[in-house]
């Protein structure tokens, strides 16, 4: 989960010099509309979970880990491939 979400970071920086630090999850998947349209639905999906992982007791189903790692590969690949342009 982390991963994708940096991956997204990554993304905006090097595509609009700037990324969301405001803690506000709308904000982030609309920056990174603008910056990479299409991964904003990834970035949503591990961004809807993000509460369970990281401040609940609850443990996430095999469903939804299976349903976060599929949604965060795309984010890490267009993360590096926007890298790799940058030289």
């Amino acid at each position: 989960m982390d991963a994708g979400i940096a991956a997204s970071d990554v993304i905006c920086c090097a595509r609009l010099g700037v990324h969301s630090n405001t803690g506000n999850h709308s904000e982030a998947v609309a920056l990174l509309k603008r910056a990479d349209s299409g991964s904003e639905r990834h970035l949503n999906t591990l961004l809807s979970r993000k509460n369970k992982a990281a401040y609940t007791h609850q443990d996430l189903t095999a469903a939804e880990l299976t349903k976060m790692g599929r949604a965060a590969e795309p984010l890490l690949e267009a993360a590096k491939k926007v890298v790799a342009a940058r030289g």
